[in-house]
């Protein structure tokens, strides 16, 4: 953990500051000059928080989270890498969320945005149980409207790797019944909660009645999420990233997640981009770049 001397040379007045978190984990926040903020947890790379300039939450994050160093936060905006979910050998969904990254730099441009940036390197405990060498690069853009994040992968050894890398993003809402998400018709998907079966989707507006754990190949570069019980829309668009997940675990398995409160299903669900339907192969001294902006719409 980073002691409060060396976080004085990463603060820039009433622009990024880094100060103790939730049980002391060491986190960056960002304030827009519009009243927008962020905040990112040096613990796994983790964005906790995003809201708009009218300070409206538009991050979920659990109220039954943990915020330890050997456990992922349950919210926000996970980094995935370098497998997804359980298929492998690996921690669920990898290594990088419950890893302690570094804060590399802070600035405030001219034209109002404020960034982040952190990083994660290969160590001793990650070649444990994957035998490669990486660094990975987080970058967080906090515009007056927009929040844009960006994950860098880079193969730092001499031997290729598999690997797979995705933003986990939950999103606020005001009731999940009154939620929808678009621009995923006639895209291909596998269904977890049918073993995973492909099909095409065929709904225009993908809404919520039971558990959904969806992998949409290939996706648009452009989703868009409504609220309509708050009145605000979020425009997703990625870019190097293919694919994207719908998930929200529903009643019985909210029940099944003790970071994860029984009833917080009804406001939250995630929309997920990145490299997720199969691993993708880094050449030595190569290396992935992605990125996803954000848009708050309100209406």
């Amino acid at each position: 953990m980073m002691n409060e001397i060396s976080w004085e040379k990463f603060a820039i007045p009433g622009a990024a500051a880094v100060m103790p978190g939730v049980n002391g984990l060491a986190k960056v926040v960002l304030t827009h000059r519009s009243g927008a903020g962020a905040e990112v947890y040096l613990h796994g790379a983790h964005v906790t928080s995003w809201t708009n300039s009218r300070g409206e939450e538009l991050f979920f994050l659990s109220r039954e989270s943990n915020f330890a160093p050997d456990k992922p936060i349950r919210g926000g905006i996970p980094v995935i890498f370098p497998q997804f979910g359980a298929d492998g050998p690996l921690p669920m969904h990898g290594f990088a969320r419950i890893s302690a990254w570094e804060l590399a730099h802070t600035e405030a441009r001219a034209n109002g945005v404020v960034a982040a940036t952190l990083t994660l390197a290969d160590s001793p405990h990650t070649r444990e149980i994957w035998p490669f060498a990486f660094a990975l690069e987080l970058g967080v853009l906090l515009d007056a409207g927009a929040l844009t994040v960006s994950l860098r992968v880079r193969n730092t050894g001499k031997a290729a790797f598999e690997y797979a890398a995705a933003l986990h993003t939950y999103f606020r809402v005001a009731d999940i019944r009154r939620t929808a998400v678009y621009g995923l018709e006639g895209v291909t998907s596998i269904d977890d909660m049918r073993g995973g079966a492909r099909e095409v989707e065929t709904r225009a507006a993908i809404r919520f009645a039971e558990e959904t754990d969806r992998v949409y190949l290939a996706a648009p570069d452009a989703l868009r999420l409504e609220d309509e019980g708050n009145e605000r829309a979020i425009a997703i668009a990625k870019r190097g990233m293919s694919d994207a997940v719908v998930w929200n675990p529903w009643i019985a398995r909210a029940r099944r997640m003790p970071d994860f409160g029984d009833d917080e299903y009804q406001q939250m669900v995630c929309v997920e981009t990145g490299n997720m339907g199969c691993q993708l192969e880094l050449a030595p001294r190569a290396e992935w770049y992605g990125e996803t902006t954000f848009r708050c719409i309100t209406k």
